[in-house]
């Protein structure tokens, strides 16, 4: 099983390895991550609550958009790994309902985060995410 480092040294290699595994929708591995009593605020304030909560709720995202995080800067202790992110939202359909505004199919929406990842004995048990940027690339209406 693949969990983070507990040397700060090491903590950004790691770290690398969990955004690969999420970036490629390996949940499995991305799971491998996290303390089984994990908490995750997303960026609008939404708390998920549990492993299988978390999946659900990003495998329902995969399902209607391609989501690609970048890792702008990372640093970490022992117990704490704080993490500025781009991430890149490409709508493979059309999203009415999507978690930060409507989409239509292919739209692309862009935002730098700031994540903040509790690490628990060598899990991370609670990540807190709030977004400063957000950029709407809008396809423009044919008709």
């Amino acid at each position: 099983m693949t969990q983070p480092a507990t040397n700060p040294a090491d903590a950004a290699a790691a770290f690398a390895r969990y955004i690969a595994a999420f970036n490629a929708g390996d949940f499995e591995t991305a799971c491998s991550y996290y303390a089984d009593d994990i908490r995750l605020t997303i960026g609008n304030g939404r708390e998920l609550h549990g492993r299988a909560e978390i999946v659900r709720f990003y495998t329902g995202v995969r399902a209607v958009t391609r989501r690609t995080i970048n890792v702008l800067d990372c640093f970490a202790s022992e117990t704490l790994l704080a993490a500025e992110l781009e991430s890149e939202f490409l709508a493979v359909t059309d999203v009415p309902d999507f978690t930060s505004g409507p989409m239509r199919q292919g739209d692309r929406m862009y935002i730098n985060s700031f994540a903040f990842y509790t690490i628990d004995q060598g899990r991370f048990s609670r990540i807190r995410a709030t977004v400063f940027k957000r950029v709407w690339k809008r396809l423009v209406d044919p008709s």
